[in-house]
């Protein structure tokens, strides 16, 4: 009865148009205030309870840290940087446009931001270059993808604060891998796109040239080494690393790039806390829906099920990113991931499944919505950016898809190529 209410009403908004975290919401306040005791007082204690957390301020610095990065020139930096590092190859623009990405998202963490920041500059050079724009468009999407995997990651971030029994350091470690293989597998699609259609290369550069590229696209990716290495050596905890992360943006971005100036701040904090306000109101509006699911032993009701259908590890592995694949058409990365955490982990315990896997499958999966439609936010950010229609997308992002999806396959049955590294530093067992 609960299940079905919660789900029925929510399944009516979403069709209606309704925003997904007022969705959530409203589907949760109607099953919790109708199938068991659960008054008003109640469902806001809920939600301020589901904010009121001190490791949620990781997520708002890390955000104020990609917003500061996108617009203070950063990115065109580590265009410049990537274009050092393999411009020279076939298809350089297309090598570049990727390899950029995959800098990119040690900054941002999103893949809004990487879209926004670097699909604009990317896209109209390769068009000028001679690529088509579906192509280009289809690279800078799936490339973007690295955003919320590589650390700093907000989702791998959301993920451990949603998990709790997992370690920061240890998903941020995880990440690391898995997307630099995304990133591997689209420069190899580069690659073969350059050899076979745009067998073109970057100019060459003066040795000169290249160390100075090179010097002030590292500055800005100091970021990710000033977070990795304080939160894996123990220094500082990962709300510190973000906090501490806005500071060296802010000096990097303002004194050393000076792309920013005093007067741009009121607009990039207001920038941050529309998108903070989004995030935070998401999660205490989804705290009541974690709260009326765990009340009726939904998330162990599902677990018992699926097992009664088959206990095979690997079928049930399939399931679960079948699963993924199909919400994340419909719901964003984030909603998704803070729904189907706490009822996948019941799951996850039974077939003895670590959370740190877990929560890389989960976020890889995931990521796939963004940029696929209907409701893809990178993919919306990336058809204005280049005007165009999404149909004209689909035949040049099929078999960069099929990449990224022979990278989660990898990443689900083969554990070990990222496992390793969390439990090299001691935060997996």
């Amino acid at each position: 009865m609960t299940l079905s209410i919660l789900v029925g009403v929510f399944v009516v908004l979403l069709l209606l148009g309704m925003p997904i975290a007022f969705a959530i919401g409203i589907a949760s306040a109607c099953a919790g205030l109708t199938v068991f005791v659960m008054d008003n007082v109640t469902l806001v204690q809920r939600m301020l309870f589901g904010i009121n957390s001190f490791p949620l301020l990781a997520v708002i610095f890390f955000v104020f840290t990609g917003v500061v990065m996108s617009r203070g020139g950063v990115g065109i930096r580590l265009v410049r940087m990537a274009e050092v590092m393999v411009g020279r190859f076939p298809g350089g623009l297309a090598q570049i446009n990727v390899m950029s990405s995959m800098l990119f998202g040690g900054v941002s963490g999103s893949a809004v931001a990487d879209v926004s920041s670097i699909g604009r500059m990317m896209i109209e050079a390769m068009e000028k270059d001679g690529y088509t724009r579906r192509f280009a468009t289809a690279l800078t999407l799936a490339s973007a993808t690295m955003g919320p995997i590589i650390p700093p990651s907000i989702s791998m971030i959301m993920y451990a604060y949603l998990a709790e029994r997992v370690s920061v350091a240890g998903l941020l470690l995880a990440g690391l891998i898995p997307g630099v293989l995304i990133g591997g597998g689209l420069l190899i699609a580069a690659y073969v796109h350059g050899r076979l259609y745009h067998n073109t290369r970057t100019p060459e550069l003066s040795t000169a040239e290249k160390l100075r590229r090179v010097a002030d696209g590292m500055a800005g990716m100091f970021t990710l080494v000033i977070i990795l290495v304080g939160i894996t050596a123990g220094i500082f905890t990962a709300t510190e690393a973000g906090a501490i992360a806005a500071v060296y943006a802010l000096f990097l971005t303002m004194v050393v790039y000076r792309e920013i100036k005093p007067r741009d701040l009121p607009k990039l904090m207001w920038e941050t806390c529309l998108t903070n306000a989004v995030v935070l109101f998401l999660i205490a509006t989804t705290s009541v829906f974690t709260f009326v699911i765990t009340y009726e032993n939904v998330p162990q009701w599902i677990a018992e099920n699926v097992l009664a259908i088959t206990d095979d590890r690997v079928l049930i592995l399939l399931l679960i990113n079948v699963l993924l694949l199909l919400m994340g058409l419909f719901i964003d990365l984030t909603p998704a991931l803070i729904m189907m955490v706490p009822i996948l982990i019941p799951l996850a315990d039974r077939i003895g499944l670590d959370l740190i896997h877990l929560g890389i499958i989960m976020v890889v999966n995931l990521t796939f919505g963004l940029i696929t439609p209907p409701v893809g936010t990178s993919l919306f950010v990336g058809c204005r950016i280049a005007n165009i229609s999404m149909t004209e997308l689909v035949a040049p992002l099929m078999p960069l898809l099929a990449i990224m999806i022979s990278v989660l396959m990898l990443v689900t049955y083969f554990p070990e190529l990222f496992m390793w590294l969390p439990r090299m530093f001691g935060f997996a067992g």
